[in-house]
């Protein structure tokens, strides 16, 4: 039986219903009340009061020529606005705690059959994507006391939580944070202080993390931790007169190889689980549970495997040819 369900935020009213909430009611759903208590229960998250959509503002425009500071009722948009954001990062611990119970249960054992069954048909989640929530929720639990993350970031912290385990995985979040100071953490950052760490044999105590960083970040093996003032500044050769300057700073383009290096990484990561996913009996067994889809499957693949290796030879100036 189907149960298509849409992802709306629950209103944030009183739980007690009213009169005529109670006389509309069939006697078989479960009140808001209620699910916020068995939610909370399961995932000791509290999720009480959300912010609903008609608790926002209707958005309006400012004039970028207006410089003045917030009066009290944009300073309280502000808020309020910023209140639904905080709730939209925490629902990455919430949502992939709750999926992760839903699974190793089989809670939805009553109505489907599998899982990913489930997934597609109450929710319109792809496993793929549900799995990804599932892994990403310790890893942001465990730094939730330092900081919240969102699923990127804690995308770059679960190799280290699964690999070194999870004291080693909040001393990197937590070293980055201070090496980077004021300036804001992104997935590029930890996948640089990532980069850096010795194997998991190698690093004896979870505590030499933040030695391995401070000395990365110190020797410019990972500028986008060192220090803003001490960040290296690329020397630009002088340009003869009247020969125009490129566009872009020098800076501007360190920051852009970084984040360059940790796309790559990310992409060699997934690479390499598509790897191990698609291993020997799976196109046979795909092909012989739907030939359609499995043959498409398969030339989806092979045809962004053949582009991503055209890419990089063209990237690199390698003329070989052929797709392999």
């Amino acid at each position: 039986m189907s149960r298509r369900r849409s992802l709306v935020m629950p209103s944030t009213r009183s739980a007690e219903p009213d009169d005529e909430e109670q006389e509309a009611g069939t006697g078989t759903e479960v009140s808001f009340a209620q699910s916020v208590g068995v939610v909370a229960t399961l995932t000791g998250a509290d999720v009480s009061t959300p912010v609903s959509v008609v608790q926002l503002p209707t958005p309006y425009d400012v004039a970028e020529t207006v410089t003045s500071p917030l009066d009290d009722q944009e300073r309280a948009h502000l808020a309020v606005c910023e209140q639904a954001l905080y709730g939209f990062r925490k629902s990455v611990i919430v949502a992939g705690k709750a999926l992760d119970i839903i699974n190793r249960a089989r809670l939805y054992r009553e109505t489907h059959a599998t899982f990913v069954e489930y997934l597609d048909d109450v929710w319109e989640i792809r496993k793929s994507q549900a799995y990804r929530m599932i892994e990403a929720w310790p890893v942001a639990a465990a730094v939730s006391p330092i900081g919240d993350i969102n699923e990127g970031q804690a995308r770059e912290l679960q190799p280290v939580f699964k690999d070194y385990g999870q004291e080693a995985a909040v001393a990197l979040y937590r070293e980055v944070k201070e090496l980077r100071g004021d300036r804001k953490i992104t997935a590029a950052d930890l996948a640089e202080a990532r980069a850096v760490l010795p194997p998991a044999r190698q690093l004896a105590r979870p505590d030499q993390v933040r030695d391995v960083l401070a000395a990365a970040a110190a020797e410019g093996r990972a500028p986008r931790l060192a220090p803003a003032e001490a960040q290296p500044r690329p020397q630009v050769p002088a340009q003869a007169s009247g020969e125009a300057q490129p566009e872009g700073g020098g800076v501007h383009q360190l920051d852009e190889g970084a984040e360059a290096i940790a796309t790559m990484e990310r992409a060699l990561a997934q690479q390499r689980q598509i790897y191990d996913a698609v291993g020997d009996g799976v196109l046979a067994a795909a092909l012989l549970y739907d030939p359609g889809r499995g043959e498409r499957l398969r030339h989806e693949l092979r045809k962004y495997a053949n582009r991503t290796a055209y890419r990089m030879r063209h990237a690199s100036g390698d003329q070989d040819q052929g797709d392999g």
